[in-house]
């Protein structure tokens, strides 16, 4: 190309329309304009953050392209790997290519006003020299003890330390610390620090645990498994598939020098589970999810690019996660609902990460004691290899579950059995869930009721013309509340007093329809009166 005519550059943008804009690359910029980087256009007046897809193959829409006004990246924000699923999400989810892109990146790198975000910085005093005689000591110190305290102190902690640790926590004076600067004892530098959430709490001594037949076999089929395979693990709870996720990750990323992707349900991403796998793995892992700051995200997706993490662990969003190599990814509870995306882009993290494995050569393992619909079919029909953990790990056993049929007596047909005893509980409560809290009060234990409706009964409903009392701005049933008496809608909690009479008819008797936990408790406090309900 001549050098007078600029590089056409085509350019993803987050705006919802499905094509890209045409760019020129008019000048030198101060990182080059490659295929993933980030650049920064004009647009309609303002700045905005696009997505570099390459050169442009067609000709401009306008006679003249508008300029790239920056190019903020050393290293391209995605690579091929992750452009491809980006790609594939665009067009299997019907959402613009420039949308997409932007919810795979942390928000403090989609802001065209600071293209490039600030970094945490720690200011850390340093011995600039040594005293290593007595005599030095004395005769520099003579008129300033503490100077001298403050300079030993320094030299006790390894020879350098946060200022604020040793203002805030040590109790040095700043005019000291500032004394031992000037007289060239000490200097004063900024150095950048990781906003890590969980670097504070350490790392735990990982616990041995010696596999079981069932996990062993699961272990040797997931770590011998082939690029782009899909492994459906269907373990009960307390099974053990976590041990096989470690060991997993212990060969891909500890033996064989690859990256790792671990998948958890939102609800599930608590310090304990992170802890698990630090562990073992250490300052590996980082950790990315919604409940994070914007630079303790961004710190940890910058860690993973440089590569000094090699392991990321959180949410749906995770799946994005900008490593290289990767050899591993893993669907924890795979059927949870909070892998769906509500909201452009939408997109559910399991498939994604199935799409991510194939174009980067990665096994994937989806882990659920309960697997979706979708992944079980998968497997029966063979484009999945299921793996079953069928027993709890130390032989525990599952509790007994006993489904009672509430429109026939339990255990009988409905023709011959003899008629239910009448035990003034409604029906609510049956025989046989009487006598089981019957028997645990007589033993002295304690028994859980579970009921997921609050209030007495779920609505009231005119027995003459059958109309329902409802929300007036939500339009659902009103759920009426004995203490206080009342009528509520759960959505908006619009309150009302009980009504006596039908809104639309006049008829006078409104009957209570539904079960809700007051009208349980009432009932179980009446049957069991000297239990403490």
């Amino acid at each position: 190309m001549p050098p007078d005519v600029p590089r056409l550059i085509e350019v993803a943008l987050p705006i919802p329309l499905f094509r890209t804009f045409t760019y020129a690359v008019d000048r030198e910029l101060a990182n080059p304009v490659v295929r993933g980087s980030r650049v920064i256009v004009p647009l309609r007046g303002g700045r905005e953050v696009g997505i570099c897809l390459g050169e442009s193959t067609q000709a401009p829409a306008r006679a003249v392209p508008k300029p790239i006004l920056e190019s903020p990246d050393a290293i391209p924000a995605f690579d091929a790997a992750r452009l491809a699923v980006c790609g594939w999400i665009s067009e299997y989810y019907v959402a613009p290519l420039g949308l997409v892109l932007r919810g795979a990146l942390p928000a403090l790198l989609t802001g065209a006003a600071a293209p490039q975000p600030a970094l945490k910085t720690r200011r850390t005093a340093s011995l600039a020299r040594e005293l290593p005689s007595l005599m030095e000591r004395e005769r520099s110190f003579l008129r300033a003890p503490k100077q001298r305290a403050l300079f030993e102190l320094i030299e006790s902690l390894g020879g350098s330390a946060p200022v604020d640790h040793l203002m805030n926590h040590l109790g040095c004076s700043p005019s000291v610390l500032k004394g031992l600067v000037g007289r060239g004892f000490v200097v004063v530098e900024e150095h950048v620090v990781n906003r890590d959430p969980f670097a504070a709490r350490g790392v735990a001594i990982p616990a041995r645990h010696e596999p079981s037949a069932a996990q062993r076999a699961a272990i040797d089929a997931v770590t011998t498994g082939s690029p782009g395979e899909v492994f459906l693990l269907h373990g009960i709870t307390g099974s053990g598939k976590t041990l096989v996720y470690i060991e997993l990750l212990k060969r891909v990323v500890s033996e064989r020098g690859r990256t790792a992707i671990v998948l958890v349900p939102e609800i599930a991403l608590t310090p304990q589970t992170v802890d698990r796998f630090r562990a073992v793995f250490g300052d590996d892992v980082a950790v990315l999810h919604s409940a994070l700051s914007d630079g303790e995200r961004y710190d940890a997706w910058s860690a993973l690019q440089r590569g000094e993490r090699r392991i990321a662990i959180g949410a749906r969003s995770a799946i994005f996660a900008p490593l290289t190599n990767v050899g591993a990814i893993i669907v924890d509870e795979e059927h949870e609902a909070s892998y769906k995306q509500g909201e452009t882009p939408r997109y559910h993290a399991r498939d994604v990460a199935i799409v991510r494995a194939r174009e980067e050569g990665a096994v994937v393992v989806l882990g659920s004691a309960t697997p979706g619909l979708e992944s079980w079919v998968n497997a029966a029909s063979g484009k999945y290899t299921l793996l079953t953990l069928p027993d709890r790990v130390g032989g525990g056993r599952l509790p007994s579950v006993e489904v009672v049929d509430l429109r026939r007596p339990h255990g009988e047909d409905a023709e011959q059995a003899a008629p239910r005893r009448n035990n003034g509980l409604g029906g609510i409560i049956t025989e046989e869930l009487e006598d089981a809290l019957a028997e645990r009060l007589a033993r002295g234990e304690q028994s859980i009721l579970l009921l997921n409706r609050r209030g007495y009964a779920s609505f009231i409903q005119c027995r003459d013309c059958g109309d329902v009392a409802t929300c007036p701005d939500c339009s659902i049933t009103l759920t009426y509340h004995r203490t206080p008496e009342s009528l509520v809608c759960h959505y908006c909690l619009h309150k009302e007093p009980v009504r006596t009479k039908c809104e639309r008819c006049g008829g006078a008797t409104m009957r209570q329809r539904g079960v809700g936990t007051q009208q349980v408790e009432r009932l179980v406090a009446e049957r069991f009166s000297s239990a403490r309900i």
